[in-house]
C-alpha cells in the first residue's frame, strides 16, 4: 500500500524563519569552532612532538609561505564564528532573564545581533592586519 503524502512535515513545506535561522547558523558556529579547537590542540600536540627536525620547519614554513591566503581565510572565518556564535549567545543569555522574549523584540534582538557580530568581526580583523 503505497501513500502518496508525506509522513512528517519537510524543510521544503515550511517558510524559513529568521530565528530558526539564526538558531541553525549557532549550532553550526558552535561545532565549526569546536573542531577548529581540536584540530589546533592537535597541532599544537603534533608539533610538540619532534621540535629538532628539520624536515618539520621546512614543510611548516613551506605550509605558510605557499598557502598564506588559506591560513588568513581560515582564520578570518573563525573569528566571523566565534564573534556570531559570541553574540547570538548573549541574545541567548538576555532571553533566559526574560528580556525581549516579544516577537518584534525578537527579530529586532536579531538584527541588532548580526550588526554587532559583524562589526565585532570587522574590527578585529582590521586590528589584527594592521597592528
Amino acid at each position: 500500500m503505497k501513500i502518496n503524502r508525506p509522513l512528517s512535515p519537510h524543510l521544503t513545506i515550511y517558510k524559513p524563519q529568521l530565528t530558526s535561522t539564526f538558531s541553525i547558523f549557532h549550532r553550526i558556529s558552535g561545532a565549526f569552532l569546536a573542531i577548529m579547537v581540536f584540530f589546533s590542540i592537535l597541532f599544537l600536540k603534533i608539533g610538540d612532538l619532534n621540535l629538532t627536525s628539520y624536515y618539520l620547519y621546512r614543510y611548516a614554513f613551506s605550509f605558510t609561505f605557499y598557502f598564506h591566503w588559506l591560513i588568513s581565510s581560515v582564520v578570518n572565518f573563525s573569528l566571523l564564528a566565534l564573534c556570531y556564535h559570541m553574540s547570538n549567545g548573549i541574545r541567548h543569555l538576555l532571553w533566559d532573564l526574560g528580556f525581549f522574549l516579544e516577537l518584534s523584540k525578537v527579530y529586532t534582538s536579531g538584527i541588532i545581533m548580526l550588526f554587532c557580530a559583524a562589526f565585532l568581526a570587522v574590527s578585529n580583523i582590521i586590528r589584527f592586519y594592521f597592528s
